[in-house]
């Protein structure tokens, strides 16, 4: 997903919703608070980011905030992790999961992975390190959050939504 700037027709922009303050590792919790309010359950968020910004660490701390029962770590070998989340109100089951695309050398390795399944799951949040590796396989409704490191080394996030004007 990338910003554009067209506005003739039905062509796809981004439109930021969100902007974190600038953050370190010790309040990517706090951001986890706030962000938690924008997304919902059948949300799909592609997840950019450069190595080393902190994608997981942001998962793990999101997953604790929504009550997730084990603790977030990196998907890279395993391609996806899933993180059950207790629910109080005994309503159907709810996952945060965490794809890594990096090690996807073809987009036809996405149906190994259920890809259809996993990305139209109500149940879940679903996110995706990696995106550009499968571009033009998200669904319409998903969400871009980006994260990038400031030469202080503090760190903002930006959640994009995509809009057809």
């Amino acid at each position: 997903m990338e910003e554009s700037t067209s506005t003739t027709g039905a062509a796809p922009q981004l439109r930021c919703i969100w902007r974190s303050a600038p953050f370190g590792m010790v309040q990517i919790e706090e951001v986890a608070v706030a962000f938690r309010t924008l997304v919902n359950w059948g949300d799909v968020i592609a997840l950019q980011a450069p190595m080393g910004t902190g994608k997981t660490t942001f998962v793990a701390a999101l997953a604790r905030v929504m009550g997730a029962i084990d603790v977030a770590s990196s998907p890279t070998f395993a391609l996806c992790q899933e993180y059950p989340v207790q629910d109080d109100n005994l309503r159907a089951d709810r996952t945060i999961r965490h794809l890594d695309l990096y090690r996807i050398n073809h987009t036809s390795e996405l149906l190994g992975l259920g890809w259809d399944e996993l990305m139209d799951d109500e149940g879940a949040i679903t996110f995706v390190e990696w995106p550009e590796r499968a571009a033009d396989h998200f669904p319409d409704h998903t969400k871009l959050l980006r994260i990038e490191r400031q030469p202080d080394g503090l760190r903002l996030a930006a959640l994009w939504l995509r809009e057809t004007v």
